[in-house]
């Protein structure tokens, strides 16, 4: 039985490394910020429905039938993925029933990163 509890315990605990090893590795792929280009892009295509700061709060939230999603709040989500908010940014969508535009060919993955490492940086 102790032997089961230890195994267990040490599948758990190597599960959790694997995780989170993955995500900070993964979440750096895209390289270091250009925090003023992302400020730049995100007040240009963002900001408007997300607020100033990222929050989900723009101005033109209140006329949406989904509120846009607080980018904030996803960016700190210890079990989110920097790559998923990437591709709902490109791919739009993300679950708000087509709300959010697709900005693949507008945006890259890079210029993406900036922007939301400019929320980060902000809040």
């Amino acid at each position: 039985m102790k032997k089961i509890i230890i195994y267990t315990v040490g599948l758990i605990i190597i599960s959790g490394a694997s995780f989170f090893g993955a995500k900070v590795y993964t979440d750096s792929v895209y390289g270091e910020p250009n925090l003023a280009s992302g400020q730049k892009l995100y007040n240009t295509n963002c900001a408007v429905c997300h607020g100033s700061k990222g929050l989900g709060d723009g101005v033109a939230s209140n006329t949406l039938a989904v509120r846009p999603d607080n980018i904030f709040e996803e960016l700190v989500n210890p079990f989110g993925f920097k790559y998923e908010l990437i591709s709902s940014v490109l791919d739009g969508d993300n679950g708000q029933d087509g709300l959010m535009p697709a900005f693949k060919g507008i945006l890259t993955e890079k210029e993406v990163n900036d922007i939301l490492e400019h929320v980060r940086h902000i809040n």
